[in-house]
């Protein structure tokens, strides 16, 4: 099983997926977790993620190799969740370009005020960006 979930912060995509993930028996690939590690390892693509994760920009779309690069990887042989991936038209179509297909595509929908309401009361470590 290949999932997309999609959603605004704070829509439940990372419950959804660590529950989805656990029944399916397949992992969940959040590109904030590989950005993370990558920023952590102080590898060229986190240390590029970095900068504009600093400047409180989005990621550029060019980062999308990181999640085609996880994606061959032996754990998602037999499937893999994909959390709030992708973000643009042109990650879509990259991801797409890489022959990558999915069995469904989850768009998690809550109001407004639930996303405040969830967002104000989100940690976050200022070390690594984790919640």
């Amino acid at each position: 099983m290949k999932l997309i979930l999609l959603g605004a912060p704070g829509a439940g995509k990372g419950t959804q997926a660590e529950r989805l993930s656990k029944e399916l028996k397949i992992p969940t690939i959040s590109t904030g977790n590989i950005l993370r590690a990558a920023i952590k390892n102080g590898t060229p693509t986190g240390l590029k993620a970095k900068s504009f994760m600093d400047a409180g920009q989005l990621v550029p779309d060019e980062i999308i190799g990181i999640i085609t690069e996880r994606l061959a990887e032996e754990d998602c042989a037999n499937g893999y969740i994909l959390d709030g991936v992708p973000r643009t038209i042109t990650q879509a179509e990259a991801i797409e370009s890489a022959g990558i297909h999915f069995d469904a595509v989850v768009s998690i929908e809550i109001s407004d005020e639930t996303i405040m309401e969830r967002m104000s009361g989100r940690r976050v470590c200022e070390a690594c960006g984790a919640s």
